[in-house]
């Protein structure tokens, strides 16, 4: 049976995310937006030799700068993201992220990808 590798499916969203010109990663931590967050949200097993498709979530991240602000800045992310993501789904546009090291939550889009594993 293949072993899951969660992170390089992971890893391939952002690097993706980077070639289109949006930063990206999968620590919170490390983020500082203009920015998307990559996390995996579920994993459904429907591969005999052991893969399956994992549901990931992107959420594009806006400094809190306003209201008009957020929304150019989110939309132009989305637009980039969109050269290389291929969402299942309707894109969420009214969602807010708190970010680790302080700071209210922040204007984000989210956008949700099936990824298939071998």
């Amino acid at each position: 049976m293949a072993e899951l590798d969660i992170t390089a499916v992971l890893g391939g969203v952002v690097a993706a995310l980077r070639r289109a010109g949006v930063r990206a990663g999968v620590d919170p931590r490390d983020l500082n937006p203009p920015c998307a967050w990559v996390t995996g949200r579920s994993i459904a097993h429907d591969l005999l030799g052991g893969g399956g498709t994992v549901t990931v979530d992107v959420y594009l991240i806006a400094p809190d700068t306003g209201a008009a602000q957020a929304y150019w800045a989110l939309s132009g992310m989305l637009t980039r993201a969109l050269t290389v993501l291929e969402p299942d789904g309707d894109t969420s546009l009214s969602e807010r992220v708190t970010l680790p090291g302080g700071g209210g939550p922040l204007p984000a889009f989210r956008l949700t990808v099936d990824i298939e594993t071998c």
